[in-house]
Parts: structure tokens; sequence; C-alpha cells
């Protein structure tokens, strides 16, 4: 009875804690959600921690604030952490050691072989022993893990920032254009009025005054249209930075001016000079790369672990044994045999994986190479495409200059002026949605190298505060 004694305690302290449920709460992660505003404390704390140069209260929003506020509260994120916190958790997992068996006996006589001690005890350990260092290959395959999914944080905080960078060009091209709109439609309203008056007069006729009237009423539909486009685009920022409309109006986002950030990218064209610079730092700086080549060591790790399962595991099964007033000691040892399968069988699908994950990478690279490509080329030809509409532009300008001055000076009737004005007006149209093509083409070059180049040249830290890996 007295090895009921010592092992009562162990069994008891196993029990030490208890299961307890955690339904989701969805009202109150409704509330959670509803009630994000960019006051918050802890939003001003995130803000001040990672990014002091931000002034605080945030008056106008930019590329950087609206990335932080992304990063504090779009649940992308916070699965992406939630996913590394897991993998953390599997290192220790990976980590732990075999747990020891206990094994007890206890037998009854009924005496027939004469006078014995009627009562048989009996204890016997099990002692695991992993051989081939199989438990540390069992924590770098966790380890890599974890690398991946922390480099899975990093790629979600870059796609809600590019995200962010494309909501904010395209806030300033239907900005830009709908200054554009509401003064082409003015001219077109005086357009309109001049002939409206020449055919009362007389001197002209309905076939003059109906294109100039349809003109003017298709201005008029696609600035209405715009003017709702720009209210859907403000509502993404909010819903792109994590927030929601339920208790927070639109964000006050900074003006952006197209020209100027143009004319200061092709000052410092450096970074995007030519294809083999962008696939260069694609190559050696993207994060899926670093993610294909942790998955591939993750796989190698996975094949020498199977092979170092060709080595069986040990059990050693010490006991004692208190048999009708005899003690004996006993030593025994215990093991799996292989006998039916090659060795090489015990492998294979891991050897498979490995060439799996090569031919992935090989792929990948492939794939960045041909996007870098493509982005130097589509902004190469873009930018020579703005070069000569801003040449076109530029000649439009002086043209309405020259006519205005020669209306002014009662040279040339107001209609001929107007339609000048009308159409240098277009002409600044076509230069604004081309300028956005730049900005959308050097927005692609920057994604595939996930280097900062346009909006902003600060980089944000992606991965905020997060719990770091043990090292291996």
């Amino acid at each position: 009875m007295r090895y009921l004694t010592c092992i009562c305690p162990l069994l008891l302290s196993a029990c030490g804690v208890m299961y307890q449920p955690q339904p989701i709460q969805q009202q109150q992660n409704i509330d959670a959600i509803q009630q994000a505003a960019p006051g918050q404390d802890g939003f001003r704390q995130f803000v001040q921690a990672q990014y002091p140069q931000i002034p605080w209260p945030i008056q106008s929003w930019d590329i950087d604030s609206l990335t932080l506020s992304a990063l504090y509260f779009h649940p992308a994120l916070k699965v992406a952490k939630s996913d590394y916190a897991v993998a953390l958790a599997g290192i220790t997992a990976a980590g732990l050691r075999p747990m020891v068996g206990l094994n007890g006996q206890l037998a009854h006589s009924n005496r027939a072989n004469g006078d014995i001690n009627p009562w048989s005890y009996g204890l016997q350990v099990d002692i695991p022993v992993i051989t081939a260092n199989k438990r540390q290959i069992n924590i770098d395959i966790a380890q890599y893990q974890a690398d991946i999914a922390k480099i899975q944080i990093s790629e979600t905080a870059w796609a809600l920032r590019q995200q962010l960078s494309l909501d904010l060009i395209q806030l300033a091209e239907q900005q830009a254009l709908q200054s554009n709109l509401a003064k082409l439609q003015k001219s077109q309203a005086d357009l309109l009025n001049a002939y409206q008056k020449r055919l009362d007069l007389g001197v002209a006729g309905q076939s003059d005054v109906l294109p100039i009237r349809l003109q003017h009423d298709q201005s008029a539909w696609q600035l209405q249209q715009l003017t709702l486009q720009i209210r859907q685009t403000e509502q993404k920022i909010m819903h792109d930075a994590g927030l929601t409309g339920q208790n927070n109006q639109t964000l006050p986002v900074a003006p952006m001016n197209v020209s100027q950030l143009l004319k200061a990218r092709f000052d410092q064209p450096q970074a995007y000079q030519d294809a083999q610079t962008i696939q260069h730092q694609a190559l050696t700086n993207r994060m899926d790369i670093q993610r294909g080549l942790a998955q591939y060591a993750k796989a190698e790790s996975q094949l020498r672990l199977d092979m170092a399962k060709r080595y069986p595991d040990l059990s050693l099964n010490p006991g004692i044994l208190y048999e009708y007033g005899d003690k004996i000691w006993s030593l025994g040892i215990g093991s799996m045999l292989n006998l039916l399968n090659k060795s090489s069988d015990l492998w294979a699908h891991a050897e498979q994986v490995r060439q799996n994950e090569a031919a992935r990478f090989y792929a990948l690279q492939h794939q960045v190479i041909q996007l870098s490509e493509q982005a130097y080329l589509k902004y190469h030809n873009a930018a020579n495409l703005l070069v000569t509409m801003t040449g076109e532009y530029e000649q439009q300008s002086r043209r309405k200059q020259q006519l205005e001055n020669q209306w002014r000076n009662g040279l040339i009737d107001k209609t001929e002026y107007l339609q000048t004005e009308i159409q240098f007006y277009a002409a600044q149209q076509r230069l604004v949605t081309q300028q956005a093509t730049v900005l959308r083409a050097l927005q692609d070059i920057e994604n595939v190298m996930q280097k900062p180049l346009l909006l902003s040249q600060q980089t944000i830290p992606f991965a905020i505060q997060t719990q770091e890996a043990p090292a291996k």
C-alpha cells in the first residue's frame, strides 16, 4: 500500500488545471468592432510608441498614419499575429519530453501451495529514450513554422499598406477630376448660353446647340457619379484602416500634390531605373521569397526527422516486485523494429515534399522576375506617355492663354475662346488620368520590390511588438 501512497500525489498534481470553456461572445465582438475609433487611448499609445513623429491628435491622415491605424485595428493582422502565437506555442510543445509511465500491480494468493504471504505488489517505471536527436529536429520544424508565421505578419501588414496606397491614389485622381469637371461644366454652360442667345436671335440653329447641350449634360452626370465615387473611396479608406462607419466620420485625408510627388520621384529614379535593379531588390527583399526559403528549410528538417525514424526509440522499464514475501528487482528494455518496410520507405514522402517546395520556390522566383519586368515596362511606357501628354497640355495651356488675351482685347468672339477652354479642360482631364496611371505603375514597382518608394519614404515596422520566437 505504501506504493499507492507515493503514486497518488503525482496523479492529483496532474489534475491541477481544469478545462474551462470559452464560448465566442458574438455581441461583444460586434460592439468592439463598432466602437473602434482613432481617438482611443490605446491607439494613441500605439502611435506614440511606434511612430512618435506623427503629431497627436491626428488632424490630417496620410499613408503613414493610415497604415498605423490598419496595424492596430484591422482584424487581418490580428489573425496573423494569432497564427504566430500558435506557432510559438508549437515550439514549446515540440520541446516537451515524453512522459514517464507508471505501471502498478496487485495480486492475492489462495495459499494453495503452502503457507506463503498471500499478497503481491509490483511497481514498474517506463522511461522513454528518444534516439537520433528527434526531439531537437521537432523543435527545428516548429521554429521554421514560427518563422513562416512571423513572415506572414509582415506580408499582411504590407498588403494593408499597399491597399491604402492604392486608395489614396484613387482618391487623389477622383478629387482632381472632380475639380476639372466642375470647371469644364461651367465652361460648357457658358458656351451653351452663348449659343442659346444665338439661337434666339436666329444666328445659330438647333444642330449647333444640341451637341453642346449633350456634352454639358454628360459632364453633369459624370460629376454626380464622381461625387458618389469619392464618398465610396473615403469610406473604403476608413474600412481599409480597420475602422467602421458606426461611430466614425470619414477620415480627413491629407491632400496629395500629384505633380510634386511625381517630380520628386522622377528626380530620384535610382530605385527603379531599370528592370535589373527592380529584379534584384525583389529577389532579395520580398517576404514571399523569405517565406519560401523558410518553407523549404522546414521540409528539409521534416526529411531529417523521417530519416532519423529508422533508428527506433527505446523504452527502459525498471521495476520492483514484492511477490508473496520475495523482493524482486527488474530492468527491461523495449523498442519497435521495422521489419516489413524498406528504410527508404520511411522518408520517401518527406523527400517528395522537399522536392515540391524546391519546385514551388523556383516557380516563385520565375514569377518575381516576370513581375519585375512587367512592372518596369508598365512604368516606362506610362512615364513616356505622360511626358508626351504633359507637352500637349502645356501647348493647350499656352493656346488658351493667347485666345483669352485676344478675347479680352475684343479680337475674337467669346464662343471661340470658350471652345478652346473646353479643349484645355479635356486635355487636363487626360493628364490627370495619366498621372494617376503613372502613380499606380510606380506603386506596382513598390509592391514588386516590397519597399516603400512612392507616398512615403518612412519605413513602418510591420511586425509590431510581436513576441519573438526563441532561438534554436
